[in-house]
């Protein structure tokens, strides 16, 4: 489920998001999911961010779908650094899709991964750690 897209901007974001076919439909599996995501209205392509506490902490984990080459979609897992004036990104992994390939059950394993916290025991399936393609900001 999205949470906070009661407003303007995420309106804007979610109609912005609707136009790519690969990113509607990761955004209609987020709408049903059982786990409570966020949808960053800011980020380009589809940013969603986990809601759950994580160990009594805020959940800080990130997970942006963008288009790559050849009709492929990338879900790449991430937590931006803690240093105010940095724009690192600790990269958890991507998992690569073609839009045929794209599936509801693939995505809800992704929000439950998101959402966990990234706990290391239950990565997604696929999950890819080196890529040769450029990750959006």
């Amino acid at each position: 489920m999205l949470i906070d897209c009661d407003n303007a901007a995420a309106a804007d974001k979610i109609s912005e998001i609707e136009k790519d076919p690969g990113l509607a439909l990761v955004l209609e599996w987020a709408r049903d999911s059982t786990f409570p995501l966020r949808l960053d209205a800011e980020a380009s392509f589809l940013e969603l961010a986990g809601t759950s506490d994580v160990e009594g902490r805020p959940n800080r984990c990130l997970m942006k779908c963008f288009p790559v080459s050849g009709g492929r979609y990338a879900a790449f897992f991430y937590k931006r650094s803690l240093v105010p004036f940095s724009r690192d990104r600790f990269a958890y992994g991507a998992v690569i899709r073609s839009e045929k390939r794209l599936s509801r059950e693939g995505a809800e394993e992704w929000f439950r991964w998101l959402d966990g916290g990234f706990h290391p025991d239950v990565p997604p399936g696929s999950l890819k750690r080196a890529f040769s393609f450029d990750v959006p900001d």
